[in-house]
């Protein structure tokens, strides 16, 4: 059942997707295959050649006159990847062979493991077999490597996998199925650290290292957005989100404070959720130390004595779940809904107050 690579349809046989092709989309986009399927409709339907059929084929006939060898035979003819990928490995090999480039599936893989993008491993063809190529024919050259890349070292990290990945993701996103689609962007997230060298500690230069499909940093927040809410129906997402969360600041140390921060904070949020609250208080620890302008931590390390504590607090969790709510208030840095923790502040002091009254009494 063949699909249309443009809108996604699919089609019961050949002669259906010719005929959509023709009726619904413009000829000047079509890839080489795809124009050639819309010509042999033309032809099987003894249709009109309308003004643009005819100044296509005036365009045809002046680019066969620039032509000069048969290794140049197609550079009149635009590639596109499903082009490559409908073809089958024999014939791509073919191909490759007429532009003086021979490979196989050993020599591939041993180019492959050194380097991390099919684009690269096109470029060493061209420079180790002092391959001239232009037009076209350069870009099937790069089509190649990825479809081959994907037949023959599908276990190898490449960069431009990342794009189709993400596509994947977003294709399943608009369909409902959001569980999938995080899957597709974990799968991304995987080879984008597998590619990022180990010298680069930040998100601006891991962006100019990889594809341009994404924002990294907008990618990363919406796959933790996502784990998040997946969390909310499957607890065992908590522990999908806390190894990416660990990941992303390991990855990167040296991204921007703000997002440092908050998937710190994330972290932590994920242990608690896991029920390990001694690892979660260490975190809020640690995020105290090095963020003390940050009132969130202050709130939600006071939060875990005795909101999140499954057992009664003592008094010393107490005081000190006060003393944070405090330090939060003092914090220079943005506290949203500060009457929530006053609020808390005001409880827990009663309770405090309580305490040494009934204590008095006793004494």
């Amino acid at each position: 059942m063949p699909d249309c690579p443009y809108c996604e349809q699919s089609f019961a046989d050949e002669s259906d997707i010719r005929e959509h092709l023709y009726e619904d989309h413009e000829y000047d986009d079509l890839g080489r295959i795809d124009t050639k399927r819309v010509d042999q409709y033309v032809d099987e339907h003894d249709l009109e050649e309308s003004d643009d059929d005819a100044t296509r084929a005036q365009q045809d006939t002046d680019e066969t006159v620039h032509m000069t060898s048969a290794t140049d035979r197609h550079s009149d003819e635009r590639w596109e990847l499903h082009d490559v990928q409908a073809l089958s490995t024999r014939e791509i090999t073919d191909t490759l062979a007429e532009h003086g480039i021979d490979t196989t599936e050993a020599s591939f893989r041993d180019r492959a493991a050194e380097v991390d993008s099919a684009m690269a491993l096109a470029d060493q063809w061209e420079d180790d077999h002092d391959i001239d190529v232009s037009g076209y024919d350069r870009d099937f050259i790069w089509m190649a490597a990825e479809v081959l890349w994907s037949r023959w070292a599908p276990d190898l990290p490449y960069r431009e996998r990342i794009y189709d990945l993400v596509q994947k993701g977003r294709e399943l996103r608009e369909q409902g199925n959001d569980a999938e689609a995080c899957e597709q962007w974990l799968s991304a997230w995987e080879i984008i650290a597998a590619v990022t060298p180990d010298g680069i500690t930040t998100i601006e230069a891991a962006d100019d290292h990889l594809p341009n499909v994404l924002s990294l940093e907008a990618f990363l927040r919406s796959v933790d957005n996502d784990l998040a809410t997946l969390a909310a129906d499957d607890p065992t997402y908590h522990e999908r989100r806390l190894e990416f969360c660990r990941e992303v600041c390991t990855q990167f140390p040296d991204a921007p404070d703000e997002l440092l921060l908050d998937f710190r904070h994330f972290i932590a949020d994920s242990l608690i959720e896991l029920g390990r609250l001694a690892e979660s208080r260490s975190e809020f620890e640690a995020l105290i130390r090095d963020y003390h302008e940050d009132p969130w931590a202050y709130k939600k390390l006071a939060d875990s004595y005795w909101l999140d504590e499954a057992d009664e607090p003592t008094v010393e969790e107490l005081e000190r779940a006060a003393k944070l709510y405090q330090q939060a208030l003092d914090a220079e840095g943005p506290l949203e809904q500060p009457s929530t923790v006053s609020d808390r502040l005001d409880e827990l002091e009663r309770r405090l107050a309580d305490v040494d009254a009934s204590e008095g009494q006793e004494g």
